[in-house]
């Protein structure tokens, strides 16, 4: 690992190294604010959650229906699956693993940093580790959120985070998951926009799969190739277990995804400009 490029990858993206944590923070310290808005009403909010066409959002959105208790650690679930949340969560997922790579053969500056001392591995494993930093830390950033929610607005019924912490793991797996199938993308192509499209048409492509195959027969097969069948919140909660099979093919898949694309990048032409 080079240090210096180390330190310039985190450098490039300062700004989001605070915004986006701080994002994470305040939006599930307003979950816990919501939750307790919500347990005001349990037998409304349960009646609505007995709904068909909200079971079936439901159980497409966390992997498996409401049933038995609605404990106040089952409905924070939500905050695991906001579109808000993963919004912020790729957005810096995805600045940092096109950054250095297809962010500099971009730009056309790529053959005066690999002019320096440095291999093309070095730089491949540097900004990998960073990126893989900071996600790893960003996706487990939820739990301390909604812990800050609780000392803010001291619930009545706190959460069990001994049945939230699989999430979490689960959530570090999907994260390391894709960052490394971005970082081969972004070692594969010349400029950063591309790459940022291309990852961003897969999760989107991966999402919509998964949804139409909730209702959908004939497509239902499909459902195992993308990464949202592979992170099911609510059962993780309800066992209080990481599901260790789901995250060895996210972290499988993405570590395979990143040994390609260190191989490529290490081998292919760059231009200059």
């Amino acid at each position: 690992m080079n240090l210096p490029l180390f330190c310039k990858t985190l450098r490039d993206v300062r700004w989001l190294l605070v915004f986006v944590p701080l994002g994470i923070l305040l939006f599930d310290v307003a979950a816990i604010r919501v939750l307790i808005e919500a347990a005001r009403d349990l037998e409304f909010l349960r009646n609505w959650l007995e709904r068909p066409l909200v079971q079936f959002l439901v159980r497409a959105a966390l992997g498996a229906d409401f049933a038995g208790e609605l404990t106040p650690t089952v409905l924070i679930t939500f905050a695991f699956i906001h579109p808000l949340f993963f919004a912020l969560l790729y957005t810096l997922l995805l600045a940092m693993t096109s950054g250095v790579l297809a962010g500099e053969v971009g730009r056309g500056t790529a053959d005066l940093l690999l002019t320096l001392p440095l291999s093309r591995s070095s730089v491949y494993v540097t900004t990998s580790l960073a990126w893989a930093m900071v996600a790893a830390g960003a996706a487990l950033l939820p739990l301390g959120g909604l812990w800050l929610g609780e000392q803010i607005f001291q619930p009545t019924n706190r959460l069990e985070y001994h049945r939230l912490w699989p999430v979490a793991l689960n959530l570090v797996a999907l994260t390391l998951g894709v960052g490394g199938v971005a970082t081969a993308i972004s070692g594969a192509v010349s400029r950063r926009g591309v790459a940022i499209g291309i990852v961003l048409a897969g999760l989107l492509l991966s999402d919509i799969v998964h949804f139409v195959a909730q209702f959908w027969v004939a497509v239902r097969p499909l459902a195992v190739l993308g990464v949202i069948h592979y992170y099911r919140p609510l059962p993780a909660v309800r066992a209080a277990t990481p599901p260790w099979g789901d995250m060895a093919v996210l972290l499988g898949v993405g570590l395979a995804a990143w040994l390609a694309g260190w191989r490529h990048f290490s081998r292919r032409d760059i231009p200059a400009t």
